[in-house]
C-alpha cells in the first residue's frame, strides 16, 4: 500500500534525469533501441521516438530547463522536417547510416509527428523554431481527416489541440478537432456496450491516447459530448487495469479481446505512461480526484507498484527497463520506455505544482 503524500514526496525526492535520453542520442537524433543500457546503433533512428522526444523534451523545458531542453528539441525536429515526404506524410524508419528504410510510416507515426508538431507551434521555443513547426505542420493537415484508426485519430487530435492553443482564430483546426473527435466517439458507440464501452473489439497497446485524445478535444471545443465519451472510456479502461493499488496493464502476449481473457504479459511502460497522462488530463478537465489517484497508482507501476513487485525505472542511471515478463524485467532499456517515463514524470511535475 502507498499513501498519496509518500508517493509525491518520493518524486519530489526524485530529479529527473535526461542522463539515458542524452546516451541514446547522437547529433541526428534518439536512437530506437538498446541492449541491457547499452545503444544498439543498428537499430537506428524512428520518427515515432523522435516525435516522443521532441514532446518530452519541451516539456522538460517548460517546466525545468529551456537552455538545456532547446538544443535536444532543435535536434529532434530536424529530424522530423528530414523524414517528411513532399506529400506531407512523413518517412518512420532512418537507419544508423542514414538511409531511409521505408517509403512511409504508419498512421500512428504520422499522428505522433502532427503531436510532436503542434506542441513545438504552441511552445516556448524562438519563433523561427515555431514557424519551422508550423509549416511542416500545415504540409501534413490534409491527411488529418484520412486517419481510421483510434491512435493514429487520437495522435493526431493531440496535435491539433496544441496548434489551435497556439492560433485561436483558426476555425478550421477547431473543425479538423471536431471531426477527429467524433470520428473517436462513433466508434466508441458502434463498439460499445454496458459491459464493453471501448472503441475496438480488443484492448491492445496505448490504450489510454483515446481518452486522452478526448480530453483535449473537449478543451480545445468545450464539447461535452467528448468529455463524456473520455470519462465513459478512462472509466472501463481502469476497472480493467488497475485492481485496488496495483495498475495491471494490458499485456503484448495475447492482448485482452472482448470475449477473452486479459493477457497480463508482457506489460509495457506505454500503458503506464499514458494511464497517467489521461488520467492526469481527467484531473485537470473535472477536478475529480479519482483521476489523481488513478494517475498516482499507474505512476507508482514504474517503482514496483506491479505484479512482480520490480522497479521499471533505475533511479541510478536515469533509464527505464522496457517491460515485464512473467518472472522478470526486460532489462532492454530502449528510448519508448525511457520517453514515455518521462512524459508520465511531468504529469506529476504538473500536479504537484497544482498542489495536489
Amino acid at each position: 500500500m502507498f499513501a498519496e503524500k509518500e508517493l509525491i514526496e518520493a518524486a519530489r525526492a526524485s530529479p529527473i534525469s535526461l542522463a539515458h535520453l542524452e546516451l541514446l542520442c547522437d547529433s541526428v537524433g534518439i536512437r530506437q533501441h538498446a541492449i541491457h543500457g547499452i545503444p544498439l546503433l543498428q537499430s537506428g533512428y524512428t520518427v515515432d521516438d523522435n516525435a516522443r522526444a521532441l514532446v518530452a523534451m519541451l516539456e522538460f523545458g517548460e517546466l525545468l530547463d529551456k537552455k538545456q531542453a532547446r538544443p535536444h528539441c532543435v535536434k529532434f525536429l530536424s529530424l522530423l522536417n528530414f523524414m517528411q515526404l513532399p506529400s506531407g506524410w512523413f518517412r518512420n524508419l532512418l537507419s544508423f547510416d542514414r538511409r531511409f528504410l521505408d517509403q512511409g510510416g504508419s498512421d500512428d507515426c504520422f499522428g505522433r509527428a502532427v503531436w510532436a508538431g503542434g506542441k513545438a507551434v504552441n511552445s516556448w521555443l524562438d519563433e523561427n523554431s515555431r514557424l519551422n513547426a508550423q509549416k511542416m505542420l500545415e504540409k501534413a493537415l490534409p491527411f488529418a481527416d484520412c486517419l481510421e484508426e483510434p491512435r493514429s485519430i487520437s495522435l493526431s487530435l493531440l496535435g491539433l489541440a496544441e496548434f489551435a492553443k497556439a492560433f485561436p482564430d483558426k476555425k478550421q483546426l477547431l473543425g479538423k478537432i471536431e471531426f477527429g473527435a467524433e470520428k473517436l466517439c462513433k466508434m466508441l458507440e458502434s463498439n460499445g456496450s454496458e459491459e464493453w464501452q471501448w472503441f475496438e473489439e480488443a484492448l491492445t497497446y496505448d490504450n489510454a491516447r483515446m481518452p486522452l485524445a478526448l480530453f483535449s478535444a473537449f478543451n480545445a471545443t468545450g464539447n461535452r459530448d467528448f468529455l463524456h465519451a473520455a470519462e465513459k472510456s478512462f472509466w472501463f479502461l481502469s476497472k480493467n487495469t488497475i485492481q485496488g493499488e496495483m495498475f495491471e496493464p494490458v499485456g503484448q502476449d495475447g492482448w485482452f479481446p472482448k470475449a477473452g481473457q486479459k493477457a497480463m504479459f508482457d506489460q509495457q511502460p506505454i500503458e503506464a505512461a499514458s494511464m497517467v497522462q489521461a488520467a492526469t488530463a481527467g484531473f485537470f478537465a473535472t477536478s475529480n480526484d479519482d483521476y489523481k489517484k488513478a494517475a498516482l497508482t499507474c505512476y507508482n507501476w514504474f517503482f514496483g507498484g506491479n505484479r512482480l513487485g520490480l522497479a521499471v525505472y533505475d533511479k541510478e542511471t536515469g533509464a527505464c527497463f522496457d517491460g515485464l515478463t512473467f518472472k522478470e524485467a526486460n532489462l532492454n532499456q530502449g528510448a519508448e520506455s525511457l520517453l514515455e517515463f518521462l512524459l508520465a514524470r511531468f504529469c506529476i511535475e504538473k500536479m504537484q505544482r497544482q498542489k495536489i
